[in-house]
């Protein structure tokens, strides 16, 4: 009940605040803001259409958000928008458009959209399917799930898992048969011991005759596109090597994670990359080795995935991000660029998470 109550008033207030003058005096009332918008994909079926539709978002819907956020707020990179904060040449609120992981689409439908609109975005990179033509597990258990059932996934996972404690937590869930594909994810990405995890699913993914390769191919950018943004005057940040759980790492194993990714990129492109991921970008997935690693790396900043905006003052290697996806609110997302929930943090009234 007192969820469903935080919810309505959330609702409640984003609208007065996104629909009528109250947004232009909450505006005016609290410190200028960079608010960084998070996403994966534009919809795409021929390369993204067996993902998940909270990692996608459609393009005259992104289109649409961006012209609204336009009337009140310059649409900057990351790097950009925190640089005006800290120099004080904010003359309005900001925002910035993120991506991650590196997908094929933000080439082929991403970048068309921002050129015909002449706004910039900044991409964050996971490197491994750039340099070894690797994808992680997560994307195959997505792939595989498009293949089979999520009970036909249990069955083959539970089938070749040596990983015992795994096994039985997938079983109860098939036994429940609530949110699996969700529950099943939280499993593999948390509680899973990682080898046998990589194992399984890749054994299971080729056994439902899935190709690594073409998937690859057809997932994620390759170098060549990542120069075409590069040249486009997108930002391109690091994500890591390979999209570990950071805080799952030992300190040294995420220096390698994070620094590696970034000298890939420095590499390929023969420029630095200031910004910075975290991979899932919870508060649990990432920790105090986890930035020091980006800081140690040459990074000049870093992003989460919990809601809110970010004033000159916030920790930069703590950004947040608020995401977006095919059920994104425009209403909600206007309120926080206007400075409508930061109004009310305040007083101690966070409703934005």
């Amino acid at each position: 009940m007192k969820h469903r109550l935080k919810l309505f008033v959330r609702s409640l207030w984003a609208r007065l605040v996104a629909g009528t003058p109250l947004g232009a005096w909450t505006d005016r009332r609290t410190p200028r803001r960079l608010t960084i918008l998070a996403g994966h994909c534009v919809t795409c079926d021929e390369h993204n259409g067996f993902l998940p539709k909270d990692m996608k978002i459609d393009g005259a819907k992104l289109t649409a958000l961006l012209h609204r956020l336009a009337q009140h707020c310059d649409l900057v990179t990351v790097e950009e928008g925190l640089r005006r904060l800290a120099t004080g040449e904010a003359g309005r609120s900001m925002v910035a458009l993120t991506m991650d992981d590196g997908y094929k689409d933000n080439r082929v439908a991403l970048l068309p959209l921002l050129q015909e609109l002449g706004v910039p975005a900044t991409i964050y990179l996971e490197s491994a399917p750039l340099d070894a033509g690797r994808v992680n597990w997560s994307h195959k258990y997505f792939a595989a799930l498009d293949k089979t059932s999520p009970e036909g996934f249990a069955t083959r996972y539970l089938a070749g898992s040596k990983d015992e404690v795994t096994r039985a937590k997938l079983a109860n869930i098939v036994a429940g048969g609530e949110r699996e594909v969700y529950l099943m994810k939280r499993v593999l990405k948390y509680d899973a011991d990682p080898a046998d995890r990589d194992r399984t699913i890749d054994e299971l993914y080729r056994e439902l005759g899935g190709d690594e390769a073409e998937l690859r191919r057809t997932l994620y950018m390759n170098w060549d596109d990542v120069r075409d943004l590069h040249e486009a005057g997108i930002e391109l940040g690091g994500h890591t090597v390979h999209h570990h759980v950071l805080a799952t790492l030992s300190a040294a194993d995420q220096r390698r994670e994070v620094s590696a990714g970034r000298e890939s990129i420095q590499r390929a492109l023969g420029s630095r990359a200031v910004s910075f991921a975290y991979p899932f970008g919870r508060s649990w997935d990432w920790n105090r080795d986890s930035i020091a690693a980006a800081r140690d790396a040459g990074f000049e900043n870093a992003v989460t995935t919990h809601a809110g905006t970010n004033a000159a003052a916030t920790p930069p290697f703590e950004l947040k991000r608020l995401m977006i996806d095919e059920d994104a609110d425009t209403a909600l997302l206007v309120c926080e660029a206007r400075g409508g929930f930061e109004w009310l943090r305040g007083f101690g009234l966070d409703l934005s998470e």
